[in-house]
């Protein structure tokens, strides 16, 4: 992997400002640098908060992260906690309007070795936004080339409560100023 080394990235709040003002079709790219992230049941209620003051169908990105990754760490635990990851899969990809492609794509980039994860994001951008989807693979890129470790960053809560709040802040402006 080359070096970052010396190059700054868009910090992540920016990032989950960005995703938040621009969340629909063409924020997903902004979204997508959000999954390079862990994320917390305080962050994937905020989003889906201002997910459904926006009015859009299914759920949120960040709670498509939340319900795969929930099934991974279950699944991990071995035993019975195995069948209760199948149940949160099972119930978790209820909630969207791609069904059960959010929840898979995300569990696939959990366990896909190396840039194949990168294609399961896309799935799972197709389970969230539809097709325009696909543009959610772009932002983890860019927020993985930007890193100063070129890796993985865990821990979102700024950022992601950022962009369920801004996401809220944004909609609730436009419902004053339309009236």
């Amino acid at each position: 992997m080359a070096s970052t080394a010396g190059r700054r990235g868009l910090r992540p709040e920016l990032l989950g400002a960005l995703a938040g003002l621009l969340e629909g079709p063409w924020g997903a790219p902004f979204t997508g640098a959000l999954f390079a992230r862990r994320v917390g049941w305080r962050e994937a209620f905020f989003s889906g908060l201002g997910w459904l003051t926006a009015g859009m169908k299914g759920a949120s990105p960040l709670l498509a992260l939340w319900v795969g990754q929930g099934v991974l760490a279950l699944w991990a635990r071995g035993g019975g906690w195995r069948f209760a990851a199948l149940l949160a899969f099972l119930f978790g990809g209820l909630l969207f309007q791609g069904l059960w492609l959010a929840p898979l794509g995300v569990v696939l980039a959990g366990v896909l070795p190396g840039r194949w994860r990168y294609a399961a994001l896309g799935l799972a951008g197709v389970g969230v936004y539809g097709w325009t989807g696909l543009l959610l693979p772009l932002g983890l890129l860019l927020a993985e080339g930007l890193e100063g470790e070129g890796g993985r960053v865990q821990g979102m809560d700024v950022p992601a409560l950022v962009y369920g709040g801004v996401l809220l802040a944004r909609n609730m402006l436009l419902e004053v100023v339309n009236g």
